[in-house]
């Protein structure tokens, strides 16, 4: 006659308290998570824990350094990014104003294009345990107060969000944001171009042309000093031809900033080219590396240069936001 076994209540009570500390482990997680948000804070206490460990890593937390953050899936972020997410914010609109001010007074429009950063777009990419959105409460602020003062500034943000999942706006190995962010954003100057200059039409007539080119991958090579092998999409601006669009001074629009503006492996596939498709206009371009913050300098002993000119187009880094940012000298 077969006897059946007898349950040790020592192993179930090991597991029942098992069970107990996973549900309370569980419910601590998210009882943080909500709570950081109920304080009206843009990321939770545990993204506050992990950002801080990764700036430790990099070596400060206040800050930038050339590091880059590991995040999920191979995802690569830089130190700034985090920085920005937690340093208080300098408030640096009146430079903007002032800038938007200057030019205004030459008879030209300014746009101002924050290009979203990376890890506001991909934070899901970064963060382990959920898809927190980290964006700094500094980041609202600044928008209101420049459209508050009439400032036409492009915000992107949701709109990367919205369709990052389906169309990539960023790439796991690049800092910058990918051609198809850039059309976007161009359509967006585009369309802003229209309502303060309702007066000016198209005189040309440019097409788009998808290729395939090597991709940089800025944030792999910062962090193994090599440059990784893949091929990204890139929309380059032709004459109806098949000419690259190659722009002169002459051109009424002039687009400025750092490399961000003209960013794009393809010639002719930076935002300038793609604005200038948009608009049926020709735009030029300046542009430095690094140079987002200083744009108001870049016309110094330049007012010949503007003489004709109807707009600017300043596209720069979003984290530049938190940064300081020159007065015009011009």
């Amino acid at each position: 006659m077969s006897m059946s076994k007898k349950s040790d209540p020592k192993k179930a009570m090991t597991l029942k308290w098992i069970i107990l500390f996973a549900i309370i482990f569980i419910a601590l997680i998210i009882g943080i998570g909500f709570w950081g948000t109920q304080k009206n804070e843009s990321y939770s206490r545990l993204a506050l824990l992990e950002i801080n460990q990764d700036l430790e890593k990099c070596g400060s937390k206040t800050k930038e350094k050339k590091c880059v953050v590991e995040g999920s899936r191979g995802w690569l972020f830089l130190q700034e990014s985090l920085v920005n997410s937690i340093v208080p914010w300098t408030d640096n609109t009146n430079s903007i104003i002032a800038f938007r001010d200057s030019l205004q007074a030459r008879g030209l429009a300014l746009i101002v294009v924050p290009v979203p950063d990376k890890l506001q777009v991909e934070s899901s990419h970064y963060l382990w345990f959920f898809d927190e959105k980290l964006t700094p409460s500094s980041y609202s602020r600044w928008m209101k107060k420049l459209q508050k003062a009439g400032v036409f500034v492009i915000d992107a943000l949701e709109q990367f969000r919205a369709i990052h999942d389906s169309i990539p706006m960023f790439e796991p190995y690049e800092s910058h944001s990918t051609a198809a962010s850039r059309l976007l954003l161009a359509k967006a100057v585009a369309d802003s171009l229209h309502k303060v200059l309702p007066y000016i039409s198209a005189r040309q007539h440019y097409v788009l042309r998808d290729t395939l080119v090597q991709g940089s991958g800025n944030l792999f090579y910062l962090q193994n000093n090599s440059v990784p092998s893949y091929q990204v999409h890139e929309t380059k601006v032709v004459t109806k031809q098949g000419i690259p669009f190659h722009p002169t001074p002459k051109a009424p629009i002039i687009i400025i900033g750092d490399s961000n503006t003209s960013q794009g492996r393809a010639f002719a596939s930076d935002i300038g080219s793609l604005i200038a498709y948009y608009m049926g206009l020709e735009t030029f371009t300046i542009s430095k590396v690094g140079a987002g913050n200083f744009g108001p300098r870049l016309f110094k002993g330049k007012n010949a240069f503007l003489q004709g000119k109807k707009a600017i187009v300043w596209v720069f880094d979003g984290r530049e936001l938190y940064g300081k940012i020159v007065m015009p000298s011009f």
